[in-house]
């Protein structure tokens, strides 16, 4: 009795198993996404200054800031300080109803990083 075809057979089934199974590929994380509102990042290549606004669902404005740096918003840390600042607004919003400005929200959030 000859194992080699056993041992073909057996690899043959690994193979088509394995072929079969998906294999979990990289899986993209959700974007962040605020839960209420949004807020927009303005710049001018020759400034250093952005002007960050935020907006409630209504797209309202409700905060305004300037910032004495550049923003990378591709960054995912970036963005979450951003929602961050978006939910403070949000609440003293909801509580006063009342547009505010340069409060420093956005700058305290890249000052504790």
């Amino acid at each position: 009795m000859n194992p080699i075809p056993y041992l073909r057979s057996a690899v043959l089934i690994v193979l088509i198993t394995v072929a079969v199974i998906p294999a979990p590929a990289q899986v993209k994380k959700a974007p962040m996404v605020a839960r209420e509102g949004s807020w927009v990042v303005e710049w001018t290549p020759k400034s250093r200054q952005c002007i960050v606004r935020f907006y409630n669902n209504r797209q309202e404005l409700i905060y305004q800031e300037v910032v004495d740096r550049p923003l990378n918003i591709a960054r995912r840390q970036t963005k979450q300080n951003l929602n961050i600042a978006l939910e403070q607004a949000m609440y003293v919003w909801n509580a006063t109803h009342r547009m505010l400005t340069d409060r420093q929200w956005v700058a305290i959030q890249f000052e504790r990083r």
